[in-house]
């Protein structure tokens, strides 16, 4: 009854001009109060598309933490004016499309920018892009073991082990005093949270089924030779997705490339209860469309998707291609799907859904 009477009320004001009524119903309000939200940006080739190589996103908490997800190819290095602040940054594995071992060379602004394979782009080895900007924006890498060990090696200025102590559970504080190291292993966490904040952003590695080889151009001779002639390549640790628990209480599974696992039913939904997933549907090297709506049908049973990782031009004027794959995944998937704009920031409650910015 009382719902009831509130909009009973709220269609009285509005019918006499009332401003309240106004504030009262807008888009990401409730009785008032702004929705506190979880801010999602994928950073991509192209503005306001969904192109072939794009995997980036900025994520970020309503207290403000900043977290960088896999920035591959699609990111202008540390001076992308998209980028603002990170103070963290997530790596799901090493291959160059998510560790990024060029950057990108264009203007995504630019109306002739280019969404195909063809993107322009620059080397930045041996560091990658990650690296780069890990060093430049003095974030906190949280990451497995073999991959953190990697980038000891390729992050200048590293200030070490967040914190000092790799085995102590105190949160990171963000932003921290120069770059450095988190190493995370399953079943454990980590919490980062803004200077002065009372919670923080808690983030766990899951299970990810893929290879974890690092690239040629990241490696440096004699090693690279010797193994190219051998026709071998490092590996550097396991591969990971990411469970990330948002301070207004939102959770969100970042599958990495991955293929289905049983750990998506046990450990995805039933453990963390993710309400938002980030979802690889690219085929062949990873869960493709059909399997990836399985996953999230069946498996993880989120609130809400968003589609990544396509290796497609999926979209055309921010509108999704007919027979693509994300077409299709889209088509058999029981929840809300929302496709990754280059750009355009989603904005997500606490329960994944979206409030804001979605398409």
């Amino acid at each position: 009854m009382k719902n009831r009477n509130f909009f009973v009320h709220a269609r009285s004001l509005t019918a006499l001009g009332g401003i309240a009524a106004a504030l009262l119903l807008a888009p990401g309000c409730l009785f008032g109060q702004a929705i506190q939200a979880v801010k999602i940006t994928p950073l991509g080739s192209k503005t306001g598309e969904f192109c072939f190589w794009d995997r980036a996103m900025v994520l970020e908490d309503p207290t403000g933490v900043r977290m960088l997800y896999d920035p591959g190819t699609t990111v202008a290095g540390s001076t992308d004016p998209r980028l603002g602040s990170i103070d963290v940054a997530l790596l799901s594995h090493v291959h160059s499309d998510h560790i990024g071992d060029a950057k990108l060379n264009q203007d995504p602004d630019a109306t002739d920018a280019k969404c195909d394979p063809s993107v322009p782009t620059a080397p930045v080895v041996p560091n990658s892009n990650l690296a780069e900007i890990v060093g430049a924006k003095k974030a906190a890498f949280v990451g497995a073991g073999g991959v953190a060990s990697f980038l000891t090696t390729r992050i200048a200025g590293l200030g070490g082990v967040c914190g000092g102590n790799p085995f102590s559970s105190a949160p990171i504080v963000a932003p921290p005093p120069a770059p450095c190291i988190s190493p995370l292993f399953f079943g454990g966490k980590r919490i980062v949270k803004r200077a002065g904040a009372e919670s923080g952003v808690q983030i766990s590695v899951v299970t990810a089924k893929h290879h974890n080889g690092i690239p040629p151009t990241l490696l440096s001779d004699p090693l690279k030779t010797d193994l190219g002639l051998q026709g071998l390549t490092p590996e550097a640790g396991e591969p990971v997705g990411y469970v990330v628990k948002f301070t207004n209480g939102l959770t969100v599974y970042l599958s990495g490339d991955t293929g289905q696992t049983t750990d998506m039913s046990t450990v995805i939904r039933e453990q963390y209860k993710a309400d938002l997933a980030i979802i690889n549907i690219g085929d062949a090297f990873t869960t493709g469309p059909e399997e990836a709506a399985f996953a999230m049908n069946n498996l993880v049973r989120p609130k809400s998707v968003i589609p990544s990782h396509a290796n497609e031009v999926a979209t055309s004027g921010g509108k999704v291609n007919p027979g693509s794959r994300t077409a299709q995944f889209l088509g058999l998937i029981e929840m809300p799907g929302y496709v990754p704009l280059s750009g355009r920031t989603m904005q997500f409650d606490s329960q994944g859904h979206c409030v804001a910015g979605c398409m």
